[in-house]
């Protein structure tokens, strides 16, 4: 009976320890950032501005905040860039006004720049070319709100 006791009581305690969001959100406020699961095996991390809406955002494999040298799970393309038009919209990034590319080795880096908000895409290429190759994607917003937060 003492052991049952004694695991409920270690059980209860440790449960206790952990505090919650809404812990978080009492003793600091409203987050600046946080990070969403989009799809299975695709987290989407945002930083918002004062304003509250997004100034920034990651699309990687979840990875834990705590760095254990892990290496990423890759993401297939096509997923990344239904994700990245549900955050940033064709419509609403503006006109083109520049890419560039940068290779190294077997990964790529490709940058898009809009009037409106600037995307980056990472991708890994070694050959055989496996359908998720892509390994993160970022949305910058070209928001005045947005540069004074930094």
């Amino acid at each position: 009976m003492r052991i049952i006791a004694g695991f409920l009581f270690v059980a209860v305690a440790s449960v206790s320890l952990a505090p919650s969001s809404q812990d978080f959100r009492s003793r600091y406020g409203e987050p600046d950032v946080e990070r969403f699961t989009a799809r299975p095996g695709i987290a989407v991390t945002v930083e918002y501005g004062s304003d509250r809406l997004v100034c920034e955002a990651l699309i990687e494999p979840p990875n834990s905040i705590i760095y254990a040298g892990q290496t990423s799970a890759l993401m297939r393309p096509g997923t990344v860039t239904e994700i990245l038009e549900e955050i940033a919209p064709s419509s609403e990034r503006g006109m083109e006004l520049g890419r560039s590319t940068t290779s190294m080795g077997c990964n790529e880096s490709q940058s898009v720049e809009y009037e409106n908000a600037t995307i980056v895409r990472a991708t890994h290429n070694c050959l055989p070319l496996m359908p998720e190759r892509e390994m993160h994607a970022t949305v910058a917003f070209k928001r005045d709100i947005c540069r004074r937060s930094k």
